[in-house]
């Protein structure tokens, strides 16, 4: 009998989620649960995306929902489900699943933990070719991907001199569509720090091994030795610098993978609100930098961060965060397409088995005011794959408006842009531009009602990859 990738991974997460479950149900556990369910009618005028012939289609939506949180004396879970049931039909599918478990387990007392971790969300393929908003356009360019972890690891303390950990971790994905690989990954992390008796001055050793396989056998290995230190100089300036080694196989077009590496910084904290995290170092694809920038204040807030680091897709897909996202103020960031709470993974990467360099470079800032907030994002990301000369570039933009126009009436408007761009073998490149404009109005103190118009007008080289769109959507949520 031959079982199916969707079948294997439903089976592997429903193991795990007993896992999670089982961790904490101590009878002292407290215990806490909500649920919703959420029923849309979403229209639109070109169903399959398309620049001529288009095609208008009307979708009911049923979406079911529970959290559910646990904690122990030893041990707490999280998990966060919900499922889109859709009347579409064709070739998409009617159920689209979305999961966040999460587990810590203390198995010895102050020595041997375990951390559990289980997703599923739809990711698209190919990112830069044309797949539309959630799930109800007809491109195909859909997998829903799962993702399961396990994570047993020992800790110990040396009387204020160092502390160690050794961790070993098992990761699977799988993809429900049959063209994209599944892949499964060990990895072995030992760090030794610095202990409580070190103040000013700080230490570290930190290595590393991971392989990463498909069916077909191996497809990655990755391991590094690094020395780290660091001194603090005062209350606003701390100096880093690490140097060390790295053994790498991977398909690469570069004569080396090995070599030394090093990275020097510093991290400035002219006051309690402000962090300027940077530094410079070297790795064998050359020259890298980083910095993270954080400012608050009680009605504003800025971050930036820049980073170059050596990943893949299957490691991007399994850090996704699946469920919810919040802006620093506790709001939710709305989809500019749909307008509705952002649940869908982003983009990252194209899901292959590439190894890459991933330039990623994001700045947000939030104004909030009384009754109205103000949001402007930035994202910049260059990733060069180490098997090819394919680069792949995206730079999006966007900016948005949300008002409480009444005690329980609130409006948004939002615009983003974004530009893709492919070189190598094949050159793409593509526009998007998506405007998008809401209402909601609570109804009750767990019912809402919204309504969404968008509007998406995608350029592409490509002919089969520009579109038009009008969307609208009413949705109707509440909290059982």
């Amino acid at each position: 009998m031959v079982i199916s990738a969707r079948s294997r991974s439903v089976h592997n997460a429903a193991i795990l989620i007993g896992l999670l479950l089982y961790s904490v149900s101590s009878p002292a556990a407290e215990w806490r649960s909500s649920a919703s369910i959420n029923t849309s009618a979403v229209y639109t005028d070109n169903v399959n995306l398309v620049s001529t012939g288009k095609e208008s289609d009307l979708t009911p939506t049923l979406t079911p929902s529970i959290s559910l949180h646990g904690k122990g004396a030893r041990a707490n879970v999280d998990v966060t489900a919900a499922a889109e049931i859709n009347g579409q039909g064709g070739s998409n599918d009617s159920i689209n699943p979305r999961l966040q478990a999460d587990a810590k387990a203390e198995l010895l007392e102050r020595i041997a933990f375990i951390d559990l971790n289980a997703t599923a969300t739809q990711n698209s393929i190919e990112p830069l070719s044309t797949s539309g908003s959630g799930n109800l356009n007809n491109r195909g360019n859909k997998t829903t991907s799962y993702s399961y972890k396990i994570s047993p690891y020992l800790k110990s303390r040396f009387k204020g001199l160092a502390d160690t950990e050794l961790r070993y971790t098992y990761n699977g994905l799988n993809h429900s569509e049959g063209s994209v690989g599944d892949t499964t990954s060990e990895s072995v992390n030992l760090s030794i720090d610095s202990g409580s008796d070190f103040k000013l001055f700080s230490w570290g050793v930190n290595a590393s091994n991971k392989t990463t396989d498909d069916d077909q056998g191996q497809i990655s290995e990755l391991s590094s030795l690094d020395f780290n230190l660091g001194y603090q100089f005062n209350r606003k300036w701390r100096v880093t610098g690490s140097i060390g080694t790295e053994s790498n196989d991977f398909s690469s077009t570069q004569s080396s993978t090995d070599g030394s590496r090093w990275d020097l910084g510093a991290v400035w904290t002219p006051n309690e609100r402000t962090v300027f995290d940077f530094g410079f170092g070297d790795r064998f694809f050359g020259n890298t930098k980083r910095f993270t920038i954080t400012h608050k204040s009680k009605r504003s807030s800025l971050t930036a961060s820049y980073s170059q680091e050596l990943t893949d897709s299957s490691t991007l897909l399994s850090e996704q965060v699946i469920f919810q996202v919040v802006d620093v103020f506790g709001q939710p960031v709305l989809d500019p397409v749909t307008g509705d709470p952002l649940l869908l993974s982003q983009n990252i990467s194209t899901i292959n088995n590439s190894t890459f360099v991933n330039d990623q470079l994001s700045v947000n800032y939030s104004l909030k005011g009384r009754r109205t907030t103000f949001n402007l994002t930035g994202n910049l990301s260059e990733q060069t794959y180490q098997d090819s000369t394919r680069e792949v570039s995206t730079l999006s933009l966007g900016a948005s408006i949300n008002r409480k126009l009444s005690g329980k009436v609130s409006g948004d408007v939002g615009l983003n842009w974004n530009e893709s761009e492919e070189k190598g073998t094949a050159s793409t490149q593509s526009d998007t531009w998506r405007l998008s404009a809401g209402i909601s109005q609570e109804l009750g103190p767990k019912t809402n009602l919204r309504f969404n118009y968008s509007y998406t007008d995608r350029n592409s080289n490509q002919s089969t990859d520009s579109y038009e769109e009008n969307r609208l959507s009413l949705t109707l949520n509440h909290t059982l």
